[in-house]
C-alpha cells in the first residue's frame, strides 16, 4: 500500500490511476473492466459521503471513454444550471444525482428507459444515499437500483494523513501533524482538494522562504 500512496507524485485529472482503493478494491476492480469493455452491466450507481470520491470515479471513467474518442458526457448537477439529458451517448455519467428537481427527474428517468430499451450505451450515476434513500421519485430511485450499486466508502483520517505526508515527502518537505490535522477540520475533506493544498502551501514555503508550519498554513487560508 505505501508504494500506492507514493504514486500520487503530480496533481493530475481524475484517473481510475490515481484513485486510491482502500476499501473499494472491488469497484475500482469492476470500473476497470467496464473502461476494457470487459463490463458487467451497464448501469452503475456509486454512492457515498461527500468527498468520497464518487465523483472522481465517474469523472476519471468518462475521461477514459473521450481519450479512446466515445461520445461521452459527464453531468454535474450540483454545477449545471440547465441540465440537458436528450442526448444520445456511448455513455452518460450523472453526478450528485439527489440535486435533481422534479422535472430534471422526470427527464433523466425517460433516459435512463431509452437507453435500457435500446440495449446500447453506458449509464453511471452517484448520490449521497442508497437507491432506496434517496429523495427522488421512486420510480427512479427503483430504477437506479437495477443496475450495480457500490457504496464508496471515505479513507479514513488517519489514511488521508499518511497520503499528504507522503505526497509531502516526495516533493522535498515534511508536513507537520499539526497542519494535516488542520486541513482536514477546517478545508474540503476530499483528497484532490487535501492534496492541492499541500502542493499551495509547498509553493508558499518555497517563495517566502519560511518552513512549513501552521502559520503559514492560515496566512495561506
Amino acid at each position: 500500500m505505501r508504494q500506492l500512496l507514493l504514486d500520487i507524485t503530480e496533481i493530475g485529472p481524475p484517473s481510475l490511476n490515481n484513485f486510491i482503493p482502500e476499501g473499494n478494491e472491488e469497484l475500482l476492480y469492476t470500473l476497470k473492466n467496464l473502461v476494457a469493455n470487459n463490463r458487467q452491466d451497464r448501469f452503475y450507481y456509486l454512492w457515498g459521503k461527500t468527498g468520497s470520491g464518487k465523483s472522481h470515479l465517474l469523472q476519471a471513467v468518462t475521461n477514459i471513454f473521450l481519450e479512446q474518442q466515445r461520445n461521452t458526457h459527464y453531468i454535474d448537477c450540483n454545477q449545471a444550471d440547465e441540465i440537458d439529458f436528450s442526448l444520445n451517448a456511448d455513455c452518460i455519467a450523472v453526478d450528485n444525482i439527489e440535486q435533481l428537481d422534479d422535472a430534471e427527474q422526470i427527464r433523466l428517468f425517460n433516459l435512463y428507459n431509452q437507453i435500457r430499451e435500446s440495449e446500447y450505451g453506458i449509464f453511471l450515476a452517484s448520490g449521497t444515499q442508497p437507491p432506496a434513500q434517496l429523495d427522488l421519485r421512486q420510480d427512479l430511485a427503483t430504477r437506479l437500483g437495477w443496475g450495480l450499486v457500490y457504496q464508496v466508502h471515505e479513507l479514513t483520517d488517519e489514511k488521508k494523513i499518511e497520503v499528504m505526508q507522503d505526497y509531502a515527502i516526495r516533493c522535498g518537505f515534511e508536513l507537520p501533524l499539526d497542519v494535516c490535522n488542520y486541513l482536514l477540520k477546517h478545508e474540503q475533506r476530499d483528497l484532490s482538494s487535501l492534496i492541492r493544498q499541500v502542493s499551495a502551501l509547498d509553493q508558499l514555503s518555497l517563495a517566502r522562504q519560511r518552513p512549513v508550519t501552521l502559520p503559514l498554513l492560515r496566512e495561506l487560508l
